[in-house]
């Protein structure tokens, strides 16, 4: 007998992009599905990304950085109306939370933000990005050894998983624990431009048996990107402009800050988020 679990990660709300990986995983028989976080948001079908998951084996769901922002807008309730990125990221919020409904929005306030794994005797830690701070950079593919040995702090852990950099990464703590992170799901990212050009997405399928991890697959499905992005246009989804090209080449603009002054001015999305906080103001969010 063996274990095959399919791990996903940072699908960032490309439901046509998840589709296909969990196509794929179903026809390499996965049995089990585990996410380590930022299934939504950023893209247009972060309810679709969390609900397709949910309709699998999908024995774990971990709060990503995204996760945690959004929640933090609607608990918190305050932004800064003159930074841009702030802005970008409170219509986004409107657009989640208009779409994504009660049952998610409560759901997303109790992800966790670690989780630990058993199969047969191998111990699996589950993470976003580092156990206590699920953000940053700590855990980019050129950081020291230092800090991607804080990922194993319990001795018992054989593997780590992590996902956050977008990058598939496979490597190995001082003490030679198994680090494994399977890219993104819908915004794959290499620092190497030609590396770039490939557009599929990312996932990583394990299988275990009882003799240990006999297959680590870093697998890579293309899709239909042009599908997402008509699906996110007829949904009013905003700042069209960085998410068609995010998904057509991979670039991230949210904190391109002459860009996002244009189309907050042009589409009047500063007001609009204020509106929307303002509107928060009378709505009671139970941690």
């Amino acid at each position: 007998m063996n274990s095959r679990i399919a791990i996903v990660s940072d699908s960032h709300g490309n439901a046509t992009a998840l589709k296909a990986v969990i196509r794929d995983a179903l026809e390499q028989k996965a049995a089990e599905f585990w996410s380590l976080g930022d299934i939504g948001f950023g893209g247009a079908n972060s309810k679709e990304c969390f609900e397709l998951l949910a309709q699998q084996n999908t024995t774990q769901f971990l709060m990503g950085n995204w996760e945690a922002s959004y929640n933090e807008v609607l608990t918190k309730k305050v932004f800064n109306i003159n930074d841009l990125s702030d802005v970008y990221f409170v219509m986004l919020a409107k657009y989640e939370y208009e779409h994504l409904g009660s049952y998610w929005n409560q759901r997303l306030l109790k992800l966790p933000l670690t989780a630990q794994k058993q199969r047969y005797n191998r111990i699996f830690s589950l993470t976003h990005n580092l156990p206590t701070k699920n953000y940053g950079p700590a855990l980019q593919p050129t950081q020291p050894q230092a800090n991607f040995d804080q990922l194993t702090l319990d001795p018992k852990v054989d593997v780590a998983l992590y996902g956050h950099t977008h990058t598939p990464i496979w490597r190995y703590t001082q003490q030679g624990q198994l680090i494994l992170n399977p890219g993104s799901v819908g915004e794959i990212f290499f620092s190497r431009t030609r590396l770039m050009q490939n557009r599929s997405a990312s996932y990583l399928l394990l299988t275990v048996t009882a003799e240990g991890i006999t297959e680590v697959d870093f697998r890579r499905v293309p899709y239909d990107g042009e599908i997402e992005l008509k699906k996110a246009a007829a949904q009013n989804f905003p700042y069209m402009e960085l998410y068609q090209k995010n998904v057509q080449t991979g670039k991230i603009e949210t904190h391109n800050q002459p860009l996002l002054k244009k189309i907050n001015e042009e589409l009047g999305y500063r007001r609009v988020a204020q509106e929307f906080i303002t509107s928060l103001q009378s709505i009671q969010v139970d941690h």
